[in-house]
């Protein structure tokens, strides 16, 4: 940073401090190099037609200087590292944390920048955020969890998808299908349906025939597949899916202790419940409780994410894991060309806790 010397009353010399950088532009180094600003700017952006020597003069004037280069310019010019959005609906447990972690994880290793948003369900603010990303020279635009799964709102990614392209971005969906008419958006996913058809194959196995579902209604991608999975899965076993078994609520452990507390005073039978998440499973532990009924013996609950925390209920979920952490990565390495662009779906795997009691024998 530069420091300039002020005279005194007393003609003596003064250090007032140093520059303002705000003060020092791209002139200024010019200037102080001896160079023209037209020279001065392709030295700062790294361009290889400037002599060493030149090249030597203008990093030493902008370092005299304290001269900041503008990160955001030289990005929208194709010069330095660009920022990698994800764009998240809602974040919601540890699920997006680990995905956004292994994310930062390939995009501070190469050296770009990791910009995170949520939406809080808005499509005016999704909409004008993918404007701004575009406008700003974004370099991938990974949309993360589930997405409604209407027509409209296919079109509506196809726009974004476009939007993205006039500036060399791929859009990327983290944790949801690829789309059959967009065929042009990777889709990095983990197995939803499979994972809860891991589930209920558990609860049979330990002798459950009247397994219930909580889990969100129709109208996003993820509640769909999933509640989509349950029915195959008990249909693979012999088991009717019945409509009654099926308890909706929103993904949160209140509303989800809500829906299964009326479930419980409806006097429908039922002895295990699949739970969509993790949250709605501790809603499944919460009215168990208040009706008096001990998990893993009365009633028997399965998870979705395996949520870390779950370990510290008693008795410990039941859960399936889904690699959130590996989604984030591979959507960045496809981001940034070092995997193939192709749509990819990591297995899940059911980690056994104690809230699965044994009906078999």
């Amino acid at each position: 940073m530069a420091v300039t010397a002020v005279s005194g009353a007393d003609g003596s010399q003064r250090r007032p401090g140093p520059t303002k950088v705000d003060q020092v532009n791209l002139r200024d180094v010019a200037k102080r190099a001896g160079v023209s600003v037209a020279t001065a700017s392709r030295v700062l952006a790294d361009s290889p037609h400037v002599s060493d020597g030149t090249r030597q003069r203008v990093m030493k004037a902008a370092e005299q200087l304290g001269y900041v280069r503008n990160g955001l310019v030289r990005a929208m010019t194709g010069h330095g590292p660009r920022t990698i959005a994800l764009i998240f609906e809602r974040m919601i447990g540890t699920s997006f944390a680990q995905l956004a972690g292994g994310a930062e994880q390939v995009a501070g290793a190469r050296g770009h920048l990791l910009f995170i948003s949520s939406t809080e369900g808005s499509l005016e603010r999704e909409s004008r955020l993918i404007s701004v990303l575009a406008e700003q020279r974004v370099a991938a635009v990974l949309m993360v969890g589930a997405t409604r799964s209407s027509g409209s709102f296919e079109r509506t990614l196809g726009r974004y998808c476009e939007e993205l392209a006039s500036v060399g971005a791929p859009l990327i969906l983290c944790g949801r299908r690829p789309i059959a008419t967009r065929p042009e958006i990777v889709s990095v996913d983990y197995d939803h349906a499979g994972g809860i058809a891991r589930a209920v194959d558990h609860l049979v196995a330990q002798g459950h025939r009247r397994i219930g579902y909580l889990g969100e209604g129709v109208g996003t991608t993820t509640s769909e597949v999933r509640l989509s999975g349950y029915r195959a899965a008990m249909r693979s076993h012999g088991l009717r899916p019945h409509d009654e078994l099926i308890v909706t609520a929103g993904n949160s452990a209140e509303e989800g202790a809500v829906a299964m507390n009326a479930f419980l005073d409806s006097g429908v039978e039922a002895t295990a419940f699949v739970s969509m998440t993790d949250n709605l499973a501790v809603g499944v532990y919460r009215a168990a409780r208040c009706h008096g009924l001990r998990i893993g013996h009365d009633l028997s609950v399965v998870g979705f994410d395996a949520n870390p925390l779950t370990g510290d209920l008693t008795p410990g979920l039941t859960s399936v894991r889904a690699p959130f952490r590996l989604v984030g990565q591979r959507a960045v390495e496809i981001a940034l060309g070092i995997r193939p662009k192709e749509n990819v779906v990591f297995p899940t795997e059911l980690v056994a806790g104690g809230s699965v009691g044994s009906l078999a024998g």
